[in-house]
Order: C-alpha cells, then sequence, then structure tokens
C-alpha cells in the first residue's frame, strides 16, 4: 500500500497523464516549459526541460503547443537521456504574438514506448526592457515594462524590470490587506513585510577551490519599508558568501546596501517595492548588455497575510525542486513548512517589450 500511495503522489506532483487507477505507473519524465527571455512576436527560443525519472535511459519525441494562431517548430524533437539526467529541449516561436496580460497558455507532450506524459502551463515573457526609471515609488513610469503576475490566496503581485547601462531596476506590486515597516529598533522576534530577490550568472563565477559547491553563488538583497525612513536595501548575499551563513538566521542591521537606491510607497490596497541595482556590484558575473541572459528569483514576504509568495512556484518548478540552501535566512522572516524553489529562473535583457 506505502508503494501505491507513494507512486501516485509521484505522478500527481509531476503532473504526468495516466488513466484512471489502476493500474499506477510513475511517469518516466517531468516536464516543465521555461519562460520566454525574449517578446513572442520576435520568435525567440522556446525550451522545454525534460527529466528522465526512469532507472534506464529515456529515448522519447517532445512537442510543443503555442495559445491558437501559434506556429513553433520543428513539430517534435527526439531526446534522449541517460537516468537522472535533464535536459533543454529548443522550439522555435515562428509565428507568435504579444500579449498585454504576458501569460499564454502553453501545452507540452513527451512520448516514448507509447506513453505520452503531457503537461499545461502558463507562461510569461521573463525579461528587463532597456529604460532608467526615477526610483521614487511611483509605479506610471513602468507601464513598458514586462510584467508578470501571479495570485497568492487571492492577493496579487506583479514583477517588472528594466535595465541600463549602470543599473538594474526592479518593481515588485504586491496586493495586501497591511504593510508591515520593518524598524531598526524592533525587536528581534518581531515579524515584517519584505521581498527577497535573487540574482546569478548562467554559469558560476569561476572557482578553482574545493570550497566552489559551499558558496551561495548568487547576489540576493531584501527590500523592506522603513517607515519615515523610506525603503531600504539589505545585500544578504554575494557569490562568494558561504551557504553555512546564508543558512544562519541574521540580523539585518549590519547588512544594508547603501549603494542601492530603494523606494517603497502604499496606494489602494497595493504596496509597490521600487528598487536599482547598480551593476558595478554584478559586472563580472552579469554584464549589461542586449540579449544577455541570467537567473533571478522573487520572493515576497507577507507574514500576517499569505504568508512567503514564491515567483518559482508560479514559473512552475518542480516540487522536488524545493530548495532551502537557495534562500538566505534573516531575522524578522516567517518561513512556510516547506522550502521555498530554487531561484534558478531564467531572465533576459532585452531592448523594448514591442
Amino acid at each position: 500500500m506505502k508503494t501505491v500511495l507513494a507512486t501516485l503522489a509521484g505522478v500527481l506532483l509531476l503532473g504526468s497523464t495516466c488513466s484512471a487507477l489502476p493500474p499506477v505507473a510513475l511517469s518516466p519524465v517531468a516536464l516543465r516549459a521555461e519562460n520566454f527571455t525574449v517578446p513572442p512576436s520576435t520568435q525567440p527560443l522556446a525550451f522545454v526541460v525534460v527529466k528522465n525519472l526512469s532507472n534506464g535511459p529515456y529515448r522519447g519525441s517532445v512537442t510543443m503547443k503555442g495559445p491558437e494562431g501559434w506556429r513553433i517548430a520543428p513539430p517534435a524533437r527526439q531526446v534522449e537521456l541517460a537516468p537522472g539526467e535533464t535536459g533543454r529541449v529548443p522550439f522555435t516561436i515562428e509565428k507568435g504574438r504579444n500579449v498585454e496580460a504576458n501569460s499564454y497558455p502553453v501545452e507540452v507532450s513527451a512520448t516514448a514506448a507509447g506513453t505520452t506524459v503531457t503537461r499545461r502551463q502558463d507562461i510569461a515573457c521573463a525579461s528587463a526592457p532597456y529604460f532608467k526609471p526615477t526610483i521614487d515609488g511611483n509605479p506610471s513610469e513602468w507601464k513598458d515594462a514586462i510584467p508578470i503576475s501571479f495570485t497568492t490566496a487571492d492577493k496579487k503581485t506583479t514583477i517588472s524590470t528594466y535595465w541600463n547601462r549602470r543599473q538594474f531596476s526592479i518593481l515588485v506590486a504586491v496586493e495586501e490587506d497591511k504593510l508591515v515597516h520593518y524598524l531598526q529598533s524592533q525587536t528581534e522576534s518581531a515579524l515584517f513585510d519584505a521581498v527577497q530577490v535573487a540574482v546569478s550568472p548562467l554559469d558560476p563565477v569561476a572557482d578553482t577551490t574545493d570550497t566552489v559547491a559551499q558558496r551561495a553563488g548568487r547576489f540576493e538583497f531584501l527590500l523592506v519599508s522603513a517607515g519615515d525612513v523610506g525603503g531600504r536595501c539589505f545585500q544578504l548575499a554575494t557569490p562568494a558568501t558561504t551557504l553555512a551563513e546564508t543558512a544562519n538566521v541574521r540580523t539585518l542591521r549590519s547588512l544594508v546596501y547603501e549603494k542601492a537606491q530603494v523606494a517603497v510607497s502604499r496606494k489602494e490596497g497595493v504596496t509597490y517595492y521600487e528598487c536599482g541595482i547598480p551593476f558595478s556590484l554584478m559586472r563580472d558575473a552579469i554584464r549589461p548588455s542586449e540579449g544577455r541572459e541570467f537567473f533571478m528569483s522573487v520572493l515576497v514576504h507577507d507574514p500576517d497575510g499569505t504568508g512567503v509568495r514564491d515567483l518559482g512556484q508560479a514559473a512552475g518548478l518542480w516540487p522536488t525542486q524545493r530548495s532551502a540552501s537557495a534562500w538566505s535566512r534573516w531575522m524578522g522572516a516567517k518561513w512556510g513548512k516547506t522550502p521555498p524553489y530554487d531561484n534558478k529562473l531564467r531572465w533576459g535583457l532585452c531592448t523594448s517589450k514591442y
């Protein structure tokens, strides 16, 4: 019975297509369509991530269907994966169009030995157009960004990004019942609202020592409203920060990052976290240029409301991709019973959303 239930749980978690019970069979692969990093109308590549869950090699055919009227080529691609191996399968969008909501329903499938696994997702364009906003908490300058929105417990979160040669900018709009400020004088047990951002290069920073696996490998920031002081940014990690340090619950007083511009405002039940991070901090790992790709993800902390909102979950990461080591711990957070998802969501720098 335990084996049947565990197998069934695996099927449900990984979203495979199967008939009613019995028999119950573990899905041979896990599938996920990645977000685009270039607007769909400019004929970008779309990628399907395939993980072999079986104990033997997997040889199959992968397909991807876009929204109605889209043309994606080729019709199918062959994939060969060793046990446990994960591959990225590219498809070209030959005919697509941008939509204002930045949400695109897709269906991906993998077929091998008469078994088809199918997953349906809503994906988005995860990219930052070229522009330098004024960091003042006013969202009016962000109309030409490419927003990604998701809903947690009926509360909406919208993430927008811009870039220029000097600065990477992010605006996180959080629908919430009230804003709880961070106060430097508060007790260590006090909880407050915040936005946590992780940014990292696709390729790890070169390190020839044996400790590279014990490093965070990412830049990580925490944005808060500090009441009358305004917005504040804390730097939680750099690529060289040890995982032991990020796992330690730290106070924030010594982690203030003064070089970031931050403004937090609130209007009609929405809190706006706006921040500009200088590329001078990240240039050795992520150079600002058109077409550049990197990893990014966001956690929203709303301890008196929805709890932790996770962009990784909204992007369709698998349950096996939850990772406690992917995010720094800090005093004032309320974490859930399960770890958040990994921070490795592909993001891009583009010239324009059009």
